[in-house]
Parts: C-alpha cells; sequence; structure tokens
C-alpha cells in the first residue's frame, strides 16, 4: 500500500549522495509554505537510503528559507561511519538556493545498551477511541497539513472554541489520515504536526527555524501516537516547542524541541 507521506518522500537517487524530490503543496502550514516536520521527513528520508546504519538516533534541522513546490534535491554528505553510530549531513537545495541542513545521527536499535532510568510515564488521558475526534473542529482547507493527520483529544483547545487559555500546552493523540503505522520517519513528521499551542495566546502563524528530534525507539504495533506539546517561553517573537510523542502502549517513541518565529501579521 502506498501512504501519503511516503509519496511525499520518495526520491530518485542519481548517484555520489544526490537525490531528486518532487516537494508538495500537500504538506503547507498557515505561512503557504511546506511544514518543517514534512521537510525534516524528506531529509531524513534520504539521509537513510545513504545509512550504513537501519535506524534514525537523532535528527537536528535548520531551517534557512521556506521551500516551494516542486523540484529539488537533497545532497547527502557521509560525515563518519562508527561502530555504534555513524552521521550524516544532508542539505535540501532548491533553485540553487539552500533551504534547509539537517545532521543525522544513524545507528541500529538491535545492538543497543541496557540501561534504563524512566521517572515518568505517558500522561494520563482516555485511548484515543474514547476520546473525541478533534479534526472536524478545524475547517477543511484551513492548512493543508492538518488534513494530512487526525486529532483526538479529550476536549478542544481554547483558541478553537472562541476561548484562548494563554496556557501554552496541549495533550492530544495524532494519527496520519490514511492510518499509515507510526515509524520513526512519521514520528519525524508529527512532531512538528501539531498546531502551535501558543494559538493560545492569539498566535498561529509560527515557523520553524530550528527543529531536533531524538528517536527513543523503533515504534511498532501503533498507528496513533500521543503527543505532549509545552512552549515554555515567547520572547521577542521567537518561542520554543517541546514535544513527547508517546504510542499506544504507553512508550516513548520520539522527543523534540524546536526554535520557531512567530508572525507579526
Amino acid at each position: 500500500m502506498s501512504y501519503l507521506l511516503d509519496d511525499a518522500v520518495a526520491t530518485e537517487p542519481l548517484g555520489d549522495g544526490v537525490h531528486r524530490v518532487q516537494l508538495t503543496a500537500d504538506w503547507h502550514t498557515a505561512n503557504g509554505t511546506p511544514n518543517g516536520g514534512y521537510i525534516l521527513a524528506v531529509l531524513q528520508h534520504a539521509a537513510m537510503l545513504e545509512a550504513a546504519h537501519p535506524d534514525p538516533l537523532s535528527i537536528a534541522v535548520t531551517y534557512f528559507r521556506p521551500a516551494s513546490t516542486g523540484e529539488a534535491e537533497v545532497r547527502v554528505r557521509e560525515v563518519r561511519v562508527g561502530r555504534r553510530v555513524s552521521t550524516y549531513d544532508a542539505i535540501l537545495v532548491q533553485h540553487e538556493k539552500e533551504i534547509a541542513h539537517a545532521v543525522l545521527s544513524t545507528h541500529d536499535w538491535d545492538a543497543t545498551g541496557a540501561i534504563e532510568h524512566t521517572p515518568h510515564t505517558a500522561p494520563k488521558i482516555a485511548g484515543p477511541e474514547e476520546c473525541p475526534d478533534s479534526s472536524g473542529l478545524i475547517p477543511a482547507g484551513m492548512m493543508a497539513i492538518l488534513d494530512r493527520y487526525r486529532y483526538a483529544m479529550p476536549q478542544a483547545p481554547g483558541w478553537l472554541r472562541g476561548e484562548p487559555t494563554g496556557v501554552t500546552e496541549s495533550l492530544a493523540w495524532i494519527r496520519a489520515s490514511d492510518d499509515r503505522p507510526v515509524d520513526a520517519l512519521l514520528a519525524g513528521a508529527m512532531v512538528d504536526a501539531f498546531p502551535p499551542v501558543t494559538a493560545e495566546i492569539g498566535h498561529l502563524a509560527s515557523a520553524t527555524i530550528q527543529l531536533t528530534v531524538h528517536y527513543r525507539r523503533r515504534p511498532t504495533d501503533t498507528t496513533w501516537a500521543l503527543g505532549h506539546v509545552t512552549s515554555r517561553h515567547v520572547i521577542a517573537g521567537y518561542h520554543d516547542e517541546d514535544v513527547e510523542l508517546w504510542d499506544e502502549q504507553g512508550r516513548l517513541i520520539a522527543q523534540s524541541r524546536q526554535l520557531a518565529i512567530l508572525s507579526e501579521g
């Protein structure tokens, strides 16, 4: 079966680490430009095709300028191949301009250590089938990116009810609109697929400057993921956003942090 995300990141290898990709408008944000998580997925997918290890461990993306719909290239370079962890960088290039740069670390989840310390568990919340489907509250076409996912949460966020709470935090289940199972590629896109919680202070349009994702396990047997999203500080128009992503069994899949800029318009 072909899934929307896989079609949207598919590349044509050209040799020497160069991959051609067709960027789509189907993942645009309120700014009318591609979602940062989508761009991350494009970079990660191309880099993993060149990787010596089977699993991504972390990826850090810096966004230089917005991409546009149409043809682009991802240029992947091997930085170091190690026994446990290898590193690559990948640059998205469009119209001869660098759009975004990623540093990706890879490894093998079947060859990791055994040390564990997990001081807190997944947030307590009803399962995705018990929570109301919140997707219908979002007007169709409001943002293309929001049409790629389904959301379920105990109650609609204040900004969608016309009653912003002033609390920049949310807890919501998310799944791909075509029921694609969650893996590292989808998890990386998902962490940036929640409406910015700054909407609770009246600011929905947000553009990512830097996004880092740490993958905490190889996801299995999960279609829904639970996202705990928090923005702690908004200073001079810039805001942070932290996301913890948990699977349906309460296991941590990924953690992310980004710095983004809010639109003044």
